[in-house]
């Protein structure tokens, strides 16, 4: 036994030994020189384009440290998918323990490498221990999208020796014919997922539609168009033309010829929206927007890739949609606009309300969010004309730094404060004669929701009177802000099932209604837009997602409601604790480096025995916001594997782990569970999208996380 863990239940074939089909003899490799070597595991070499064509047995196509499990079922899989939902309903799966490998695909085969766990052996052997074989030539062996709100993809296949000889550690395992081994991959990057089941399914005999048909919503109109012929000798280079520009100035003329285009896209596209491509399955959204890979190459498959999804998922259609970022205002019943108030900050100090003691204070409001720092990690900004400004766009080095700065300022916050949390900002009252008026002027007070009064004094009248009116705008604002993203939340879950709770009609009679409309899973639903907004693909604010969730640490131990916030590059959790409408900081930072994030079953199979019942039927549940739900529990789960790093904000040079974590280096894993499936999959893409640039901001030591570590000749 090579790994940690309890013993490995995957079974071997006999006569299915790895290696013994299309050997190249031993004098042609000996023969290999200059060119000839480049791209084979001699050289060590990885494919530029990821593609098979071209290349010899042996040869390098991808390569990638991903998390992976393994499981064995030892009646044969006969079905031509195996996605999340086939896997409820198996029975009498035998499992291993979560892993990281290093994952080589060598064109008709793909290696699981990991570290021994003898410590040297490495440095003796001079490669990693290979683990499992996947042969690509069976027929036997199925690609499918395991998950696409994680865009992980699972490989069933017959099992393989992965050694030529049964001696060693893996003799004594019982080696049976029938069968099938089930290894399902997740990879830090989404996009780099997307490469691997593209290629893979090309590889597999997967086969490109003539044309393919894009849907947009709005106008509910489909525009089809031709895919070019695909060459197998010369691999995907025809598809450089369906690129993502391409196609969606060829849907964008198309579109123009139908009646309502200038109402309902012209004029958006003139409010500042762009279209854009995406990929939905049912409710979930995932952008195109990414046209090059993690190496800073053209993916020429970036639009096409998502047909593999179309294998698994009948209901998955590519669509061009209005991208927007996250709304700065709102319209209220009566038809007015309310525009989002702008911020306030500033150095204050805090009445104690029993011994009159002030404490000295920075506050910082963030999206709804009113947070606490102390003086000393306050960042205030800084004076005009002070900040350097390196490129000719001076207003988008100004926003950076004040999106940096605000990441800092929630990193070092100790405690905050829903601003939904407070019924009224008025001047503070002296509770004595004594106290001078002008000190009286200056202080105002905060009415919580509590029943407490928080009161603060400001440096001048001036200053005070401003705290005042901003913060009671912001209240108003945001107040209004949660009311309709509760509502638009509410019309999404409708969308895919019908309401829990009948609406009923005081003064008329139900039975002379007609019936609710019927869940449409196709339905166009505009609020998506806000739900995958743009702001967290260019992490363009300091807060990319914030929300109310249930965490706890570890696989065990009670869920704590918490504040969640997710900054560039980390997780922040606020603890709350009831009859407080301060919420306090939690040390722990989870920082999104070389970190994983995985949901649903996938999860679920993580947790200790007793903990999940996949049998458990789900419970309706209505929340205080009138949200309504009876998702079961896996779908509300979501868990990031972690390493800790010390907590930087992002954008410094020192935020930059400069060591390289082994394969079985140990890891942290935080468990979050939400109220719906909806919010479940929003945060499991903000997450996947903000890992996946930072991916791309670290490219070099990716690459050297991606070739570290030696792989036997072959």
């Amino acid at each position: 036994m090579h790994g940690k863990g309890p013993a490995r239940f995957i079974h071997y074939e006999d006569e299915a030994i790895a290696g013994d089909e299309d050997v190249v003899p031993p004098a042609e490799v000996l023969e290999r020189t200059g060119s000839a070597v480049d791209g084979t595991s001699a050289g060590a070499a990885v494919s530029d384009g990821g593609s098979s064509v071209g290349l010899n047995w042996g040869d390098i196509v991808l390569r990638d440290r991903m998390l992976v499990r393994v499981s064995y079922s030892k009646t044969e899989i006969t079905g031509k998918h195996f996605d999340e939902t086939i896997h409820r309903t198996t029975r009498n799966l035998r499992y291993e323990d979560w892993a990281e490998f290093m994952v080589v695909w060598r064109k008709d085969r793909i290696e699981l490498y990991e570290d021994y766990n003898m410590p040297g052996k490495e440095w003796i052997t001079g490669h990693k221990h290979l683990s499992f074989v996947i042969l690509l030539k069976s027929t036997k062996t199925r690609l499918s999208i395991y998950s696409f709100v994680d865009m992980t993809f699972c490989i069933t296949a017959p099992p393989t020796n992965p050694r030529r000889t049964t001696s060693g550690s893996h003799s004594i395992f019982h080696r049976e014919k029938e069968g099938t081994n089930i290894f399902v991959f997740k990879t830090k990057s989404r996009t780099r997922a997307y490469d691997w089941t593209w290629h893979l399914w090309r590889h597999l005999g997967g086969i490109i539609p003539r044309n393919i048909e894009i849907c947009n919503p709005a106008l509910n109109t489909k525009v089809r168009i031709d895919i070019p012929e695909v060459d197998p000798a010369k691999g995907d280079e025809a598809l450089s033309v369906f690129n993502r520009e391409n196609v969606i100035e060829l849907c964008t003329e198309a579109l123009r010829s139908v009646g309502d285009w200038k109402t309902v896209i012209e004029r958006q596209i003139d409010n500042g929206k762009n279209l854009e491509l995406a990929w939905r399955v049912g409710s979930h959204v995932d952008w195109i927007w990414l046209s090059d890979d993690t190496e800073g190459r053209p993916r020429k498959w970036a639009v096409l890739c998502g047909l593999v999804l179309r294998e698994s998922m009948k209901s998955a259609a590519l669509e061009i949609r209005l991208a927007e970022h996250f709304p700065n205002s709102i319209h209220l019943k009566d038809g007015n606009r309310l525009l989002e108030p702008p911020a306030i900050e500033g150095y204050l100090e805090r009445i104690k309300p029993n011994t009159q003691m002030k404490q000295s204070l920075y506050l910082s409001t963030h999206d709804g969010n009113l947070f606490t720092l102390s003086p000393a990690a306050a960042h205030p900004p800084d004076p005009p004309g002070l900040l350097p400004v390196h490129t000719d766009s001076p207003g988008k080095c100004l926003r950076e730094a004040e999106r940096i700065r605000g990441t800092k300022q929630i990193m070092g916050a100790f405690g905050v404060s829903d601003l939904r949390s407070i019924l009224l900002v008025q001047e503070g009252l002296a509770k004595s004669q004594d106290k001078p008026r002008l000190k009286m002027k200056r202080s105002f007070e905060l009415l919580l929701t509590t029943g407490h009064v928080v009161r603060f004094e400001a440096h001048s009248r001036r200053l005070a009177v401003e705290w005042i009116e901003r913060l009671r705008a912001l209240v108003v604002y945001w107040k209004q802000r949660h009311r309709l993203d509760a509502r638009e939340e509410m019309d999404l879950a409708q969308a895919r099932r019908p309401r829990l709770t009948p609406h009923t009609h005081v003064f008329l009679n139900d039975g002379n209604l007609p019936p609710e409309t019927p869940a449409d899973a196709a339905a166009p639903l505009p609020a998506l837009g806000t739900l995958y907004n743009w702001c967290v693909l260019d992490g363009c604010k300091s807060i990319l997602r914030g929300g109310k969730v249930y965490t706890r640490q570890g696989l065990r131990g009670q869920y704590k409601l918490v504040q969640l916030f997710l900054i560039p590059g980390y997780l922040v959790q606020f603890r709350i604790n009831p009859g407080s409408s301060l919420h306090s900081s939690v040390k722990r930072k989870i920082s999104l480096i070389d970190a994983y994030v995985c949901s649903g079953y996938f999860a679920a199979l993580a947790l200790p025995r007793g903990q999940y019942n996949p049998s458990a039927g789900a419970a309706p549940r209505r929340y205080q916001d009138g949200l309504e739900a009876d998702d079961p529990e896996e779908d509300m789960l979501f868990m990031v594997w972690y390493r800790p790093h010390t907590p930087v904000a992002q954008g410094t040079e020192s935020s930059i782990p400069k060591t390289v974590p082994a394969l079985s280096a140990k890891r942290k894993l935080s468990i979050f569970r939400t109220r719906s499936k909806l919010e479940r999959d929003a945060w499991c893409w903000a997450l996947n999208s903000e890992i996946e640039r930072m991916v791309r901001a670290e490219k070099d030591r990716e690459n050297i996380l991606r070739t570290t570590g030696k792989l036997p000749d072959i």
